[in-house]
């Protein structure tokens, strides 16, 4: 399990980012790649499951960024986050180390 340290971190792009691209590109470009694709296949998972029932998808989209958000405000800050670290805690039912 490794740890990572990106200083120049945006916040809010990487929001943006998870919220636009189904939850998942702000985790990739934050070093959080396995995550990612976990977070992809979720959604593709749920949008066959339901047949693309968008108001489950847009609620996971909308928790990845706020996710994406809290973890990027602590890289900002220059801490380290884990590569399976979540800033919801909630989210540790889904992406464990």
């Amino acid at each position: 399990m490794g740890t990572i340290s990106k200083p120049d971190a945006n916040p809010i792009l990487l929001a943006v980012l998870n919220l636009v691209f189904a939850g998942g590109l702000g985790y990739f470009l934050m070093g959080q790649k396995k995550k990612a694709y976990i977070t992809w296949g979720i959604i593709l998972g749920v949008s066959i499951i339901s047949c693309g029932f968008l108001s489950i998808i847009a609620v996971f989209a909308w928790v990845t960024a706020y996710d994406a958000y809290l973890l990027a405000q602590k890289l900002q800050s220059g801490q380290t986050i884990g590569e399976n670290e979540n800033g919801l805690s909630f989210l540790n039912a889904i992406f464990k180390d």
